[in-house]
């Protein structure tokens, strides 16, 4: 039996093989992980141009938009606090930059860190990030921040009580840590077949049985597909994930989002421009997938209609850190 590495609850039970992994769910704080861990070395490679899309100049300022509103309300940014340089933001895990450039125009100071090279070389010359504002390794960073962002990294470390820890040294007094990641066995993606289905459960035939698949499908066993994701978080693991960094003066909440509006769908495919198909093959391609469109169109409604019902449960989890001044 394998121990749990969260909990440390021995209670744990395999839910299907994957490469040359094992994916398992603690039955006690509801994690799935991956067993064995990669090493150090082989993440680094992994990431290097992890499914990195360098986004249309039209997209960014699409993107930019969204992500400043979602910003301000997760970091609860006023009139007041832009224009503040005096308060510092790290972008954890930042990507295309896209976060540290929207709290850069808020007049923040800001900084980036990822291990991405192609991601972090796009922010040098998109939006003028300059290594004096990149952060290679946190545990060697002197600096505090007054807001640490870390967007769908969590799942990908090899040790989230070290990781928030590590975050939580670098955090001022009055600040906040907002992490988002996956939520372990959550029922939204029943309803999202192409995430759901293309990308778990036929991948998982590769090195399973039907029948184990089908098991696994069915115990939800989406968003731990190492080495990309190594976990797949509940509310009930992230708060023995807090015991573990339980600090005087510091505080926490669990909540839930909701995965945005026909993301990973072939309707969206259909609607974006896809650099790598070109005439013909582009419409070719479009003619074939087009009769897709209108039963994913009832999917996306009876998946709206059912989480305000609140009879799936949402998709992604929110965790979000504050100490007390």
């Amino acid at each position: 039996m394998i121990t749990c590495p969260i909990c440390q609850s021995g209670n744990t039970r395999e839910l299907i093989q994957w490469k040359e992994f094992t994916i398992n769910k603690c039955c006690d704080c509801k994690v799935i992980f991956s067993y064995p861990e990669p090493t150090n070395d082989e993440l680094e490679k992994f990431y290097q141009g992890f499914m990195f899309r360098k986004p249309e100049d039209y997209e960014i300022r699409k993107h930019l938009k969204k992500r400043k509103k979602e910003l301000q309300e997760l970091f609860v940014i006023s009139e007041t606090t832009e224009g503040s340089s005096s308060k510092k933001f790290l972008d954890y895990g930042g990507g295309t930059g896209m976060a540290y450039k929207a709290m850069s125009d808020f007049g923040l100071d800001s900084y980036y860190h990822d291990l991405d090279k192609q991601a972090k070389k796009f922010s040098q010359e998109k939006f003028g990030l300059t290594m004096e504002k990149v952060i290679e390794d946190v545990t060697k960073c002197n600096i505090k921040f007054d807001y640490i962002l870390s967007d769908n990294v969590i799942e990908h470390v090899k040790n989230p009580h070290e990781f928030i820890g590590n975050l939580i040294k670098h955090l001022n007094s009055g600040g906040r840590i907002v992490i988002k990641t996956p939520h372990a066995s959550n029922t939204e993606l029943l309803l999202n077949p192409v995430i759901s289905i293309k990308r778990y459960f036929l991948p998982a035939l590769k090195y399973n049985s039907l029948r184990k698949s089908i098991r696994a499908y069915l115990l939800r066993f989406w968003c731990c597909d190492p080495p990309r994701h190594l976990y797949s978080f509940s509310k009930k693991s992230f708060d023995h994930v807090m015991k573990l960094n339980n600090e005087d003066g510091i505080r926490y909440t669990v909540s839930y989002y909701e995965v945005p509006w026909f993301e990973n769908t072939i309707t969206k495919q259909f609607f974006t421009k896809d650099k790598k198909l070109k005439g013909f093959h582009s419409v070719g391609v479009r003619i074939l997938i087009f009769p897709i469109i209108p039963l994913e169109l009832i999917l996306q409604g009876i998946r709206k209609l059912l989480l305000k019902l609140k009879i799936l449960s949402p998709g992604g989890l929110i965790l979000t850190i504050e100490k007390n001044t």
